[in-house]
C-alpha cells in the first residue's frame, strides 16, 4: 500500500479510533499516544494491508490492542476527565458557583464510573467524544439497536443518579 492508498483508507477513520481509544483509556493524551503507536504499526505494516478485506476492523482492533495494553500497565489511573476536572471559563460567577460546578463535574465522573462498562463506554463515546451513533457502531462493533439501547439506559442511569443526589 502506497502512501496516497494509505492516506485515503486510514486517514479517515483517525476520529472513530481516537474516540475508541478514548473509550477505552478515559484519557486524552494517552488515547492521542495510543493512536500514534496504531498509526505507526499501521504504517508499517502497509504491505500486509492489501491482502486484509476490511482494513477500518483490523485497525479498529490494534487500536484496541494498544489501548487494552496501555490500560493494563500498573500504576494507571483510569479516570473520565483525567485527575482534575476541566478548568471551567470564567463567566463572571462567583467563586461558590464555580466551586459547585466543579464538584457537579466531579459527582458527574463518579456516576459514569459507576455506569456498566459497555455502557460507559457507549455514554462516553457519545457525550464526551461526540460520536454519532454510526460512529460508536464502527468503533465498537456493536449493532445500531445495541449501540441505541446501551446509550439510553446509560442515560436513563445517569438521570436516576443525578437526581438523587439533588433532591
Amino acid at each position: 500500500m502506497d502512501e496516497k492508498r494509505f492516506k485515503s483508507c486510514i486517514m479517515p477513520l483517525h476520529k472513530t479510533l481516537y474516540a475508541y481509544a478514548l473509550s477505552i483509556l478515559q484519557d486524552e493524551s494517552d488515547a492521542a499516544d495510543c493512536m500514534q503507536d496504531a498509526f505507526t504499526r499501521l504504517w508499517e505494516n502497509r504491505n500486509r494491508l492489501e491482502e486484509i478485506s476490511n482494513v477500518a476492523a483490523y485497525a479498529t482492533v490494534t487500536v484496541r490492542n494498544i489501548a487494552l495494553s496501555m490500560a493494563s500497565k500498573p500504576h494507571r489511573r483510569i479516570t473520565v476527565f483525567g485527575d482534575d476536572p476541566p478548568d471551567i471559563p470564567d463567566t463572571g460567577r462567583n467563586p461558590g458557583e464555580k466551586t459547585e460546578e466543579r464538584e457537579n463535574i466531579q459527582e458527574l465522573r463518579r456516576m459514569i464510573d459507576m455506569l456498566p462498562e459497555n455502557q460507559r463506554r457507549v455514554v462516553m463515546l457519545s457525550g464526551i467524544a461526540g460520536l454519532s451513533n454510526s460512529e460508536i457502531k464502527k468503533a465498537t462493533g456493536l449493532s445500531d439497536d445495541n449501540v441505541r439501547v446501551l446509550l439510553s439506559r446509560g442515560r436513563k442511569k445517569l438521570r436516576e443518579l443525578f437526581s438523587r443526589v439533588n433532591k
